[in-house]
């Protein structure tokens, strides 16, 4: 537990950060001391202010904070990792040791290595001041008048949970390579998830939630959440039958997101290349979905959640090309998978402290297209199912895809006739990239942490339960 920014006082992230750093750094050099050749070690501290209602009801509320720090060493090219949620002396040193002994367990690997410093451009502010001064209240507040503005709209409508929260983040990492970085966060979130019920018609689950970085936005943020989760759940009740048929489906963002983005990014992981594991090896350079495709990994964008200067080995985070008018552009590396290669890291390590750096992206931007708004893209629907979320399974490797679609409607002549109960839809996530037929003209931010255009995308195979 930190000595600072907690219970209601206000967070300082700069006091923070050096703490986190001074800690980090007497981590690295008792490690070295005890025998680690190279040494990294992270620290991250973390508050939370946060309200839940359950079942429309006030279920908790409280205000958590806490501070971990992870170790990495590497000895005779041996990787050894230790944790802990204390910072005392006496904590460090056995942290140190442990770290250190447990690489004497580990194979060898060459390349197991730290990176070399690199020169960072620092970006704007992630923390505004006025949320660092808020407290339990405004949180409690602002949770109530939440779940009251989703009852308001229809009493039809069942609330299973819903929060809000304030969340207050600080990382730093030092190595024995000379990487001293810190940096901080400060984001205020809600959420809602529940259904409709109208007597015996009880239609499906559906949710909605968001994250932002400027007070100044929370109402607009809560109109946002409420207009969305109420639409989403009135419009399952009165669920009727789907069709099947081979051919165009209308994908929510999400549901967008979910099927064919997201499997492009694992893909993309060079981890996963270099394993034989990724449908996207030996592609670099080439089509592979249509042009209108085009995806961007922008952590320099602050109104996404991934936002940040640095990534979990003090790489610097740049906005990079993923796709361009459907071209693959570049794998996805951390330090780890750079060496294999041969080259410098993207800056796409990701983690915390509990664990050795993994990979992973900030904040995906998924251009637009030019099929319009809501009704424009509904017009040139036609007819079929439209798909508001996807449950099922898409395999990483081949791209194979079989699952529910759900918040699902029919759509006829342009325009949403019903609700219609779970359908199933299967295909083939990157062989069905070449059949993008229209992008929406705005992309979507989904839940604060990525902005995605609805999709019209045929070829799919659509059974009707």
């Amino acid at each position: 537990m930190s000595s600072t920014a907690t219970g209601n006082a206000p967070f300082d992230h700069k006091l923070e950060e050096k703490h986190l750093l001074a800690r980090a750094e007497e981590l690295v050099e008792r490690s070295r001391a005890v025998g680690a050749d190279e040494a990294e070690a992270y620290g991250v501290y973390s508050k939370v202010a946060s309200v839940q209602f359950e079942k429309g009801g006030l279920k908790l509320a409280q205000v958590d904070s806490g501070t971990s720090l992870g170790l990495r060493v590497f000895r005779d090219k041996k990787q050894g990792f230790s944790c802990s949620n204390q910072t005392s002396d006496g904590t460090l040193a056995q942290t140190a040791r442990d770290a250190v002994e447990l690489a004497g367990f580990s194979l060898p690997d060459e390349h197991n290595a730290l990176p070399q410093p690199r020169s960072i451009e620092p970006g704007p502010s992630l923390v505004q001041k006025k949320l660092c001064s808020l407290g339990i209240e405004e949180v409690v507040a602002r949770g109530q008048e939440l779940v009251e503005r989703i009852a308001a709209v229809d009493k039809r409508i069942a609330i299973d949970k819903a929060s809000f929260q304030l969340s207050f983040n600080s990382v730093a990492i030092h190595t024995s390579k000379g990487i001293s970085l810190a940096e901080s966060d400060a984001m205020a979130s809600s959420s809602a998830f529940g259904m409709a019920v109208d007597g015996d018609d009880v239609g499906g689950f559906d949710y909605w939630g968001d994250s932002l970085r400027q007070w100044t936005d929370v109402d607009a943020s809560i109109d946002e959440v409420v207009r969305r989760f109420t639409t989403g759940v009135l419009g399952n009740l009165n669920a009727g039958a789907s069709e099947s048929y081979q051919g165009p489906v209308l994908f929510s963002p999400s549901a967008f997101m979910g099927l064919f983005i997201s499997p492009v990014i694992g893909a993309s992981s060079a981890i996963a290349v270099q394993r034989g594991r990724s449908a996207l090896k030996d592609k670099l350079g080439e089509s592979i979905a249509v042009p209108l495709l085009n995806i961007v990994d922008d952590p320099t964008d602050v109104t996404l959640s991934g936002a940040a200067s640095f990534d979990r080995e003090g790489q610097p985070a740049t906005k990079m090309s993923l796709v361009s008018d459907g071209v693959l552009q570049s794998y996805l590396y951390n330090s780890y998978a750079a060496m294999v290669d041969g080259r410098e890291s993207t800056g796409h390590a990701a983690g915390g402290a509990r664990s050795v750096p993994a990979l992973g992206t900030h904040g995906i931007l998924v251009a637009p297209g030019a099929g319009g708004d809501e009704a424009a893209m509904l017009k040139s629907f036609g007819r079929g199912l439209y798909c508001g979320r996807f449950s099922g399974t898409v395999d990483p490797a081949s791209g194979d895809f079989s699952g529910v679609a759900k918040s699902a409607r029919w759509i006829e002549n342009g325009e949403v006739v019903r609700s219609v109960r779970e359908t199933l839809i299967s295909g083939n996530a990157f062989e069905l990239l070449n059949q993008i037929v229209s992008l929406s003209s705005v992309a979507e931010n989904l839940m604060g942490s990525t902005r995605v255009p609805s999709a019209i995308v045929d070829g799919i195979s659509v059974t009707a339960g």
